[in-house]
């Protein structure tokens, strides 16, 4: 009688351990492609990112260009400095 008691115990633990194992593995699928789409998110974030920092690097050297702020100048009437018109001061932004 002992050994059908052990055979229908380890029978049942046998069963336990692959339903255990069954249940482990769908949740790690499931934990797996949680993943996946957080991963895809962040690349398509990623990569919005990276293109806003290209176009707004274009529109500064756009802003910035010397022809552009030459044509500005003219239009406020602005020139060159002259001799004597420029002072240089002394302080925190020179590394003095």
């Amino acid at each position: 009688m002992s050994g059908t008691k052990s055979w229908v115990l380890s029978f049942f633990c046998a069963i336990c351990g692959a339903l255990l194992l069954g249940l482990t593995s769908v949740w790690m699928s499931v934990v797996r492609m949680e993943l996946a789409y957080d991963i895809n998110k962040l690349e398509k974030e990623l990569a919005s990112r990276t293109t806003l920092v290209s176009k707004l690097e274009l529109e500064r050297n756009n802003l910035t260009s010397p022809y552009r702020l030459k044509r500005l100048a003219a239009t406020y009437g602005l020139a060159p400095v002259g001799p004597g018109q420029m002072r240089l001061m002394a302080g925190q932004g020179q590394g003095n």
